[in-house]
């Protein structure tokens, strides 16, 4: 094997890993959607009443662990949020801003807000997780590119 022949092995790996990356890290839009959902659904029912948002917890934590099973089927592999890495810092993020949300919505629990309000802040926390997810996964593939080079 000379020089030429080791270099074009390398590169069919760099390649190999390269598609490996974009498969894992690919991430339909429905997908986004649904991760934005959860945060509708949890957003919402806890500025409604703690009697919603105990009826609905149940129901957002099947969906998230549906989600990760259908992750998991699709993909072969679920991928932390709180993985280490070039994500973390946008995992982190989203966290603060859900806090946020939580607090706002605590808010608007107890204070004289309709029904308006609240389904606008819920609205408002499924746009931020969506981008949050749609920009976390660009995150993620532009690391796992940059891993596999």
């Amino acid at each position: 094997m000379d020089s030429s022949d080791a270099r074009q092995a390398l590169d069919q790996v760099t390649a190999a890993q390269v598609r490996m990356a974009e498969s894992v890290a690919d991430c339909p839009p429905w997908r986004h959607a649904l991760f934005g959902g959860l945060f509708f659904a949890l957003i919402g029912s806890i500025s409604i009443s703690s009697a919603v948002q105990l009826a609905t917890a149940p129901f957002i934590l099947i969906a998230a662990v549906l989600i990760m099973k259908n992750d998991r089927r699709r993909k072969g592999v679920f991928v932390n949020g709180y993985r280490r890495g070039a994500t973390l810092p946008v995992t982190l993020l989203l966290v603060l801003v859900m806090v946020g949300l939580v607090y706002a919505a605590m808010k608007l629990r107890y204070g004289d807000y309709g029904l308006g309000a609240k389904f606008a802040l819920a609205v408002l926390a499924f746009a931020l997780a969506t981008g949050f997810s749609v920009y976390w996964n660009r995150i993620f593939r532009l690391e796992l590119k940059a891993g596999a080079r």
